[in-house]
């Protein structure tokens, strides 16, 4: 049986397992992201730092002592032109290929959703890379639309 359950310190080494997994196939993208390897240092430095802070919310997907997956959401001060003093953003979701498609990833963004909501959130964003086809589709799915476009050129 799956739990969704708030990580603790002691899962840190899992996440930063799975966030590398993640930073590698977002550098098989495009050669502009960071390696896990590369990335490894900052990510347990921020896993670390996230830990306690009321604003931020780390989930762990369980099954038996397994983790399955992870996900890490947060109540930010949105950019200057937004209307609304607080925004929810969906930094990271990660589930083990082995796990996909069994709802895990639905279920931790489901526990994101009764955060947000019990904290008076109205809206939530998150990036995906636009040539990341599976995740906009799952983002799509869960209610996600496009409504900004960040551009990026090389020299």
């Amino acid at each position: 049986m799956i739990k969704i359950i708030e990580a603790k310190k002691k899962d840190i080494n899992s996440i930063v397992k799975m966030a590398k997994e993640m930073a590698d196939f977002h550098r098989k993208i495009d050669d502009y992201y960071k390696s896990g390897k590369e990335h490894e240092k900052r990510l347990r430095a921020l896993a670390l730092k996230s830990f306690g802070k009321r604003n931020i919310k780390a989930l762990i997907a369980k099954d038996k002592n397994k983790i399955l997956g992870y996900g890490v959401a947060s109540i930010e001060k949105p950019r200057d032109y937004v209307r609304h003093k607080k925004i929810g953003y969906i930094k990271g979701l990660y589930v083990k290929e082995a796990y996909r498609g069994r709802g895990v990833g639905k279920q931790i963004f489901n526990k994101f959703l009764e955060w947000f909501k019990s904290r008076n959130i109205k809206y939530i964003e998150l990036s995906v890379d636009s040539r990341n086809k599976i995740g906009i589709s799952v983002w799509k799915k869960y209610g996600f639309f496009e409504y900004q476009k960040k551009m990026r050129m090389d020299l």
